[in-house]
């Protein structure tokens, strides 16, 4: 927006505090003194990850667990629904149907087989992805029986039609509730008008006339390109040596299809800047500030970018919640996220409102992003930053299942075997003027597109501060 800000819209936080108050607060505790304490330091990340590929093609990334007899394999294929081209639902239609039944087994049989072997198997998509997950007990005999079935299940699904109307009509049901959800059409607005003309504008369940139009054949072409083992990236936890873990994935690669490697997305235009409010009876105004910012995980300066979102809205201590809730009491939750697709980037804001707030609320929000391209945060912010990315990375690395599945992430973005290890060292290499120049490219170029929900209100400004 180009109209000059109100003086009650005018942010309050613009340079950044310069202490870190989390770390001020704890060195004020009793219960820390004299314990030696630095909570500018974290504990090393575990860097045994290693990393090989596949005669097939797939990249494989493995870490050694001991502590517990199992193991967690995560395995992510380019086969989202940036793929159904003229056939929206194809891909979604396709990774549920592939549990419904085998060369030998129908969906009954095959579930029970998996739930015998004390095996837990999940899938999962978006519109770059497919995942599937297993977790199981090492014990060879057990874990062997387990990838039999997977790969069954993989390599040779039945398509056969009475399951796949089943799956056709959960996902026509699912279409549905979310076509009657408000929130959610706000959501498909959002991305419908961000990507418009792109695949990632449709809905990765597909369309209900799609869905119903797609045919076996479409199923089992789809299947034999996107369920390559060249198409695919693999994360593997668990109580296994590094011959172990290559002879438990050996089968399955050598099943599926092969020779077939899914294309990056084109990128994303930037779209024109948009303000439109949908009218829904409610007490309050959710409102959602989405930018398109051209970059990918896998690109230089990402780093930068994930620092500045943190340092924006993805904590109690980051400046829109300490602006909106803390120093005005504007609203309770308020929070940015940024979202990595393969071609693109969105960097989310959003936020509950009074009705008569709309518009001053967005005046202000859009002001802080203008404050961050001007001067940057400051090394508070960096370091306060720094800290809350560790603690999740931390948490991430604890769970194996959560892991496996960032390990076959990492690997479809082609990073080195030693990224969660280095990732916080180069974090902590980030300036405040790293993270300011960060904004003044990804942030200056785009076209904001505010979208809210709520009751006609006539706007106000914001409340004068004391």
């Amino acid at each position: 927006m180009n109209n000059p800000l109100s003086t009650s819209s005018m942010p309050l936080i613009c340079k950044g505090p310069m202490t870190d108050t989390a770390v001020a607060a704890m060195a004020r505790l009793e219960s820390t003194q004299g314990l030696g304490l630095d909570l500018e330091q974290h504990q090393p990340l575990p860097a045994q990850i290693q990393q090989w590929q596949t005669d097939e093609g797939a990249k494989v990334s493995f870490m050694p667990s001991h502590d517990r007899p199992i193991f967690d394999l995560a395995l992510r294929f380019r086969a989202g629904s940036a793929l159904d081209g003229t056939s929206p639902g194809l891909a979604a239609l396709v990774l549920y149907s592939l549990d419904q039944g085998t060369e030998h087994l129908d969906a009954a049989q095959f579930a029970q087989a998996i739930e015998g072997l004390g095996a837990i198997m999940a899938r999962q998509m978006n519109q770059d992805e497919a995942v599937i997950t297993l977790r199981c007990l090492s014990l060879p005999a057990l874990r062997t029986s387990a990838l039999q079935l997977l790969t069954q299940m993989l390599a040779r699904p039945a398509f056969r039609e009475e399951a796949v109307a089943g799956i056709r009509e959960r996902l026509l049901n699912f279409l549905g509730a979310v076509a009657s959800s408000p929130a959610s059409g706000m959501s498909h607005a959002t991305m419908s008008h961000v990507f418009d003309g792109h695949p990632y504008a449709t809905h990765w369940a597909g369309t209900p006339e799609s869905l119903k139009q797609i045919d076996e054949q479409q199923l089992r072409d789809f299947h034999r390109r996107a369920y390559s083992a060249n198409n695919l990236d693999i994360g593997l936890v668990g109580d296994l040596s590094r011959d172990e873990a290559q002879t438990l994935i050996t089968e399955l690669l050598q099943a599926l299809p092969q020779h077939w490697a899914g294309q990056l997305p084109p990128p994303a235009p930037l779209p024109e800047a948009l303000t439109r409010h949908q009218e829904h009876t409610a007490s309050t105004t959710r409102a959602t500030l989405t930018l398109l910012l051209p970059t990918s995980p896998d690109k230089p300066g990402y780093a930068a970018l994930t620092m500045l979102d943190e340092i924006l809205g993805s904590g109690f201590e980051s400046r829109l919640t300490q602006e909106l809730r803390s120093r005005r009491a504007l609203t309770y939750t308020i929070r940015s996220s940024l979202r990595p697709f393969d071609a693109v980037s969105l960097l989310q804001i959003e936020w509950d409102i009074a009705p008569q707030y709309r518009d001053a609320s967005r005046e202000l929000v859009s002001g802080m992003l203008a404050c961050l391209r001007e001067h940057g945060p400051s090394q508070a912010e960096c370091d306060m930053a720094r800290n809350q990315i560790a603690g999740r990375l931390h948490r991430t690395m604890a769970s194996n299942a959560e892991l496996a599945k960032s390990l076959a992430t990492s690997s479809h973005l082609g990073q080195p075997a030693d990224h969660f290890a280095t990732y916080i060292q180069s974090l902590a290499a980030l300036t405040p003027k790293d993270i300011r120049e960060a904004a003044r490219i990804w942030l200056s170029p785009a076209q904001e597109v505010f979208i809210t929900l709520g009751p006609p209100h006539a706007q106000q400004p914001l409340p004068e501060l004391p």
